[in-house]
């Protein structure tokens, strides 16, 4: 590896700082093994909650420790259906988003919560998929009605949350720009009742439209439509002038 290729900046260092950490590793240690000073947590506290990224060689220990689990962990499976017939593919990235659509029921005199339709982003490096899916089971009732406790059963019930989402859509390698229009245009569908199962849900709506842009903004990437106050400060406090009599 050249000296050009180790000081590149490492861009999954967030993820594996953590992965160091849930595996018993202090952050004096990770910064002792980085080359760091032992007294430098201060770094690696921006590193894990990804403020700042390491150079390769500064994370060469944690990458040959636990790169691969890491691979395998920002490897995720899913599922499609495509007449009738289970077609399963995978994606390799962070997950910044799931968002669930739930819809109250009462079962056995009890309200519940059921999660019918959501949508997943996954970032790869610079680019975002977005993945729209609805709960395993939906597809053998008219969609056009409401959901009613009998037809709770039908649903899947997995202990893998991945398992009980079947994916009908997938936008994939969007840029920012792009990913936010996409989500915004699958947000307006509760509006209109285009989404999957036709649900008009106002306040879903305007939820996802924030969520996206809130997680975006963690990620480096302001919408357009993001007005910054702390810029605009001086122009919004400014006095107004009296009205010459």
């Amino acid at each position: 590896m050249t000296e050009k290729q180790v000081d590149r900046k490492y861009k999954y260092t967030k993820q594996l700082v953590r992965m160091a950490i849930e595996h018993g590793m202090t952050n004096k240690e990770i910064a002792k093994k980085a080359g760091l000073s032992d007294k430098s947590v201060a770094q690696v506290t921006r590193w894990r909650k990804g403020d700042s990224l390491a150079t390769v060689r500064q994370m060469q220990f944690l990458i040959n420790e636990f790169g691969d689990l890491l691979k395998r962990k920002m490897e995720h499976l899913f599922y499609c259906k495509e007449d009738g017939v289970i077609n399963y593919f995978k994606l390799s990235g962070d997950i910044i988003l799931r968002h669930v659509y739930k819809q109250q029921l009462v079962l056995n005199r009890k309200q519940i919560n059921i999660g019918l339709l959501r949508i997943v982003i996954i970032k790869h490096s610079e680019k975002f998929t977005l993945l729209s899916q609805y709960r395993m089971g939906l597809e053998e009732r008219n969609r056009g009605q409401n959901l009613s406790s009998s037809d709770i059963g039908k649903l899947v019930q997995s202990s893998s949350e991945g398992a009980n989402w079947i994916c009908y859509k997938a936008d994939k390698f969007l840029n920012a720009q792009e990913i936010v229009k996409a989500t915004d245009s699958y947000a307006k569908s509760f509006l209109d009742g285009s989404n999957y199962m036709r649900i008009k849900e106002y306040s879903n709506h305007s939820e996802i439209m924030f969520l996206v842009r809130e997680q975006m903004m963690n990620n480096g990437f302001i919408a357009e439509d993001i007005f910054d106050l702390d810029a605009q400060d001086e122009i919004i406090n400014e006095p107004k002038k009296p009205k010459e009599s």
